[in-house]
């Protein structure tokens, strides 16, 4: 006990952590205001399982046990460690509550929980230095960490020990089992070596802990402090919906330097744990582009540590309300820039907007929005696009389909099949929003028309747009071009209010995720918005489709990461095939959740694959490896791409691709 001393220390360390948060916040504040404190319940919850919980972490993995068992004895042990601090001034300190039985049962845990987080430490060591995962990079810092926290566990265990041989009749003695048994390692030591022994395993730990505390900020570990917050201040709408941009009254649009990120994203860089989980399966990195979803975030991150006194500066003047010259502040700072140089231009380019990033981090980072923010700044300020996006982009604005196709032709699929027309109807009960690919491209007016025919012969009430409908807005949204993506979705919502559209049906998880999730923000009310696998499901349960298995084949089923891993629509379509008897169905290795992309998302059906391999060459490589003679789907771009990889791939005797509408079409019992 030395009150002198240990306050000292806590003055000392405190002062040096407390200033170094406070840069870290001002830095954060360098980046644009975003409101994230709304439906505090629901981030609440969040924090709960996701962030106390480690939700995420225990998705099929030994490594995330690991993580959460240092986790939560880390945080065990650190009630241990205040007791300690706290006797740094009164011999006797105890927390409230933890001075009776209470307090024995909780030694017990302590020490059981400290031996649990020194497993899972060697465990971790283990991994980095002979497994070698391809995701994680063997980081020096990572090792220091992971033996720093060791430390803690011993010098914990060795002042308990040398305090139980000191006081035998300790009330703590038994109860804190490892202590206990370590104590024999003074077995026979005089009292002065044990107190002496004792002394230095309490101040060493009280000195680790604290000094480990001032480390934090300064490296990747920072999401030790960062993460829970991270969490409560999640972004709570759908994970594709991207964040309605204003255009009156700015002068930027998207994300062309760090300033320009909200701060939320600063809190991303501070929060990213490097563990690799979003490059894992992202589709791009496993077909040699040169996107790597982690480091999109890392390189970001060591930017604004790099600019750190300007960001502070620029953070502060904010803060006061002096924006001129914050503003001015950041046209005089010199720097990479941003994309380009700090992010390659390409590795923004590649990201097909799937979603494995998002929906696997730990701590909830939004890679995507982070993607899309700096192709918006490419696109509609330095009208820097890809050469192959500017017919598709100029057939939007022309003619509201990436095609090009004149606006006229949204009804020639139909041909001679009985349609309602919702000009002619007024009403129905279901509008079937076709999309561009169902109106424009001849595969997928095949599937519309196969649906059409479904839904006739069920006796469903519906009708389309036809020349009144405009394109969803998905392909401009996702490469960037926001002000032509708000031409788009008015329009389409001004048609559903004159026709009092109560539910809309697609057959595109691209317009699904659009019209469900995104168009409310543009004042979409009240429409609940039915993908056709989740109808056709229901027709065949209350029996108003018959299926009658006339087809004997293996399928595999790919799923759609629009409709599945975006808008967790799984069991609809796989419903869909199992009512065929003769449909054997055979899962890819990558199914559900761990779905891969067919290539076609975030705007990547209108470009050019010419880095790596093609993704969708990827995917049909591992349905044919199931031995199917069909690869079903529910996504007219996955159809299109996973059709043109059968036929680049020389697979058309061994293997077609479908549309679940037209695999029941032909098992129709009519």
């Amino acid at each position: 006990m030395n009150p002198v001393f240990m306050s000292i220390l806590l003055f000392l360390s405190m002062s040096m952590f407390v200033g170094t948060m406070a840069d870290r916040y001002w830095l954060m504040r360098s980046g644009e205001n975003l409101k994230m404190t709304d439906r505090p319940w629901e981030r609440f919850k969040s924090l709960m399982i996701i962030g106390f919980g480690q939700q995420r972490l225990l998705y099929k993995r030994w490594a995330g046990l690991m993580h959460v068992t240092i986790f939560f004895g880390f945080l065990v042990v650190f009630t241990r460690t205040v007791t300690l601090v706290g006797r740094g001034f009164a011999s006797d300190f105890h927390l409230p509550l933890l001075g009776g039985n209470l307090g024995l049962v909780y030694a017990l845990f302590k020490d059981t929980f400290a031996i649990l987080v020194l497993l899972a430490v060697f465990y971790a060591i283990w991994r980095r230095l002979v497994v070698k995962p391809s995701r994680l990079h063997l980081n020096f810092e990572a090792l220091v960490v992971l033996l720093w926290i060791a430390a803690l566990m011993v010098t914990d265990f060795l002042a308990d020990a040398a305090l139980f041989i000191q006081q035998p009749e300790h009330a703590e003695k038994g109860w804190a089992w490892v202590s206990t048994i370590a104590a024999g390692v003074f077995s026979g030591q005089s009292e002065s070596v044990v107190a002496g022994w004792g002394n230095t395993m309490f101040w060493l730990h009280i000195v680790l802990l604290l000094s480990f505390l001032n480390f934090l900020p300064f490296g990747k570990h920072f999401h030790v402090i960062t993460a829970l917050p991270a969490v409560f201040l999640r972004r709570l709408t759908p994970s594709a919906a991207l964040e309605k941009m204003e255009f009156e009254g700015r002068e930027v649009f998207g994300v062309g330097r760090l300033e320009d990120f909200s701060w939320r994203r600063f809190l991303d860089m501070y929060t990213c744990t490097e563990c690799g989980r979003c490059d894992e399966m992202c589709p791009a990195n496993l077909t040699d582009k040169p996107l790597k979803p982690r480091s999109i975030i890392i390189n970001e991150r060591d930017q604004a540590y790099g600019m750190a006194d300007h960001l502070v500066a620029v953070g502060k003047l904010k803060a006061q309300g002096k924006t001129a010259e914050a503003a001015a502040a950041v046209e005089a700072m010199t720097r990479p820039a941003l994309i380009g140089e700090v992010n390659d231009v390409e590795a923004i380019w590649a990201c097909t907007t799937c979603g494995w990033c998002v929906s696997s981090c730990p701590v909830m980072i939004d890679h995507i929005p982070n993607i899309i923010d700096q192709r918006r700044y490419l696109t509609m300020m330095e009208a820097k696009v890809p050469t192959v996006l500017q017919g598709a982009l100029k057939g939007l604005e022309n003619n509201s389909n990436p095609w090009n196709v004149s606006s006229a032709a949204r009804e020639d699929w139909i041909g001679d099949l009985e349609v309602p027309l919702m000009r002619e109807k007024g009403q129905a009960d279901y509008l079937l929003f076709v999309g561009c690919s169902g109106s424009f491209d001849s595969r997928n007016s095949d599937v519309m028309r196969a649906l059409c025919t479904l839904l006739n012969t069920a006796g469903v009430d519906y009708a389309v747009l036809g020349t009144e409908e405009l394109c969803c807005g998905d392909p401009a949204r996702r490469v960037g071009h926001e002000y032509l993506f708000q031409m788009q979705a008015p329009a389409n919502i001004a048609n559903f209010q004159k026709y009092k559209v109560g539910k809309v049906l697609t057959a595109c998880p691209h317009c699904f995720n659009m019209i469900a999730n995104e168009y409310p923000d543009f004042g979409l009310e009240d429409v609940e918005v039915i993908h056709h696998s989740q109808l056709l499901a229901e027709l065949v349960r209350e029996g108003r489709l018959k299926m009658k298995g006339t087809e004997k084949v293996a399928v595999t089923y790919h799923d759609s990461c629009y409709l599945g891993r975006h808008n967790n629509i799984y069991d609809a379509p796989r419903e869909v095939l199992s009512a065929i008897d003769g449909i054997e169905q055979r899962e890819m290795p990558r199914n559900h959740r761990e779905g891969f992309c067919c290539g076609a998302g975030g705007g990547r059906m209108f470009m050019e694959e010419d880095l790596g391999t093609r993704i969708n060459h990827n995917r049909i490589d591992e349905a044919a490896a199931t031995g199917a003679a069909e690869v079903c789907t529910a996504c007219p771009f996955c159809l299109t791409m996973l059709g043109d990889a059968i036929k680049e791939t020389d697979r058309s005797e061994s293997l077609k691709a479908r549309d679940i509408a037209e695999v029941m079409l032909a098992n129709l019992d009519s």
